[in-house]
């Protein structure tokens, strides 16, 4: 199965992604999950890298991942690819970034992240047009901070949370410039 072709006519490597499913799915004992899935690129993609449609159970990434990093673009497979494995092993009981999902990213080799921090990103993809953040998410203990167009005061951080620390975030607004 071919991955569409991206709308910009380059054709990923879809050998290559297709193997990385294969290996993964049988670290996951997942038998030939890489036969039911789609892959496809977009560059419709703003504020996400990618995303697994469980109704057409179809990955869809990101077209600059193909620019860029190949770890980067593995990982972001990876996590898509956890997202169809724990359906499939698990139904839709299981959350989507909930514990049958980071068991399989962890025995894939990958943390589990549900964000990339920006820091990590290509600076091609940091200075996006959008409407600017008004609202500083940050952990009084960490230090890691999140910026947002909207206040969400049931966000915690991930990291402090699991240590079995409240996990609360210091919620700032941020004056619109000029």
């Amino acid at each position: 199965m071919q991955p569409k072709r991206a709308s910009n006519g380059h054709v990923p490597p879809a050998n290559d992604l297709y193997a990385m499913i294969t290996v993964w799915s049988r670290v996951w004992n997942v038998p030939h999950l890489e036969r039911r899935v789609r892959i496809e690129f977009s560059q419709r993609f703003t504020s996400s890298i990618g995303r697994y449609d469980l109704r057409r159970n179809t990955i869809r990434l990101a077209t600059w991942l193909l620019e860029h990093d190949p770890a980067l673009l593995r990982e972001v497979l990876c996590h898509e690819a956890a997202h169809a494995a724990a359906y499939e092993a698990h139904g839709r009981r299981c959350r989507p970034h909930g514990e049958e999902w980071k068991r399989l990213m962890r025995a894939a080799g990958f943390e589990p992240r549900v964000r990339l921090p920006e820091r990590e990103l290509p600076v091609t993809r940091t200075g996006r047009k959008r409407s600017p953040a008004a609202w500083i998410h940050r952990c009084p203990v960490c230090n890691e901070e999140r910026a947002t167009r909207r206040r969400m005061p049931g966000w915690r951080c991930m990291r402090c949370w699991e240590a079995g620390r409240s996990g609360e975030l210091e919620i700032s607004h941020v004056p619109a410039p000029g």
